[in-house]
């Protein structure tokens, strides 16, 4: 009987699925919008309706599946399979999200943090293939993170690890972050916070064509900044060098303690390109006492925003 397996990436804004075959090919996937104010009884029909439409249009029945494996932005207890706080989606704390659906699909349930299934994805088929130690950091609206010690996911004891964006890095600059810190990596270097200096910036009364490409004050984002970035704008090549350079103390840290020098980023913000990632490993090179012996690969991901759906169907089958 040929086996399938299933990955669904719940994201604050969009919910990704993909079915799979035994080996981890993709045979089909779809993306929908998440409704962040359901209460927990839609969200799992949300997502029961999303699998068994996926099964009903491929013609599998569900006998055929190894297991779903589900992917959320959030703090999870993977041992007890539940989701403990997720900051978008309100419905989302001290959810047991892995008891309820598999009351509703009997099948073989899994859950983890989706920035640690991007981590596995990279491992096991991607950019990592061939590393025992790496990390992997996802440079998007929000900062996440996975590592992989020893050739396996590393958790933590409380399944909180891996949470790089809220490394402390500055008592002087940076925005109030849900964390609760001010000056956290995330609070000065990810895509919402980068934005938001832009904007201010320009509310102080700074020129800039970021404006011209965002329409609005309102409507500025990395994507504005990064076309204002590719025609020479001050203000832009201002907002990315800040960003960058946080980025390449996080990741000195990160080098620091662990002694990994493997990274793997992914993410929006990544799509600035060279003009951004070249500036983030200068700034880390810059303060490595390591580099000059052991230099540091940072290498894109494979899968871009697919990674947590693939490592979500991975879990299903892969110890990790």
């Amino acid at each position: 009987m040929r086996k399938f397996r299933i990955g669904i990436d719940v994201g604050a804004t969009n919910t990704k699925i993909g079915l799979f075959d035994r080996e981890m090919n993709l045979l089909d996937a779809a993306s929908t919008l998440t409704d962040q104010e359901a209460d927990l009884p839609m969200l799992m029909d949300f997502i029961e309706a999303l699998v068994r439409r996926m099964l009903k249009r491929n013609d599998i029945s569900i006998d055929h599946l190894l297991g779903v494996g589900t992917a959320f932005p959030s703090y999870i207890d993977y041992k007890a399979g539940i989701v403990v706080e997720t900051g978008n989606i309100i419905a989302l704390t001290n959810a047991p999200v892995r008891d309820l659906l598999q009351e509703r699909l009997g099948v073989r349930i899994v859950l983890d943090n989706d920035a640690n299934l991007a981590a596995l994805a990279e491992h096991r088929l991607g950019a990592g293939i061939g590393q025992d130690n790496m990390i992997y950091a996802a440079l998007a609206t929000g900062i996440g993170g996975g590592l992989i010690l020893n050739g396996r996911l590393y958790r933590g004891v409380h399944g909180m690890a891996g949470e790089i964006g809220h490394m402390f890095i500055s008592d002087s600059t940076g925005y109030p972050c849900p964390c609760g810190v001010t000056g956290c990596v995330q609070s000065i270097a990810s895509g919402a916070y980068m934005a938001q200096y832009a904007t201010d910036r320009i509310k102080e009364g700074e020129d800039s064509s970021i404006l011209n490409y965002a329409g609005t004050l309102a409507g500025v984002d990395m994507e504005a900044v990064g076309k204002a970035l590719r025609g020479g704008d001050p203000l832009a090549l201002e907002v990315v060098s800040r960003g960058a350079e946080y980025l390449g103390r996080m990741f000195h840290s990160l080098n620091q303690i662990f002694d990994i020098d493997y990274f793997v980023y992914g993410g929006g913000v990544a799509k600035l390109g060279s003009p951004f990632i070249d500036r983030v490993v200068a700034a880390y090179r810059r303060y490595s006492i390591n580099d000059a012996r052991h230099p540091a690969q940072f290498v894109p991901a494979k899968f871009g925003n697919q990674a947590g759906m693939y490592g979500a169907a991975l879990l299903i089958t892969d110890e990790a």
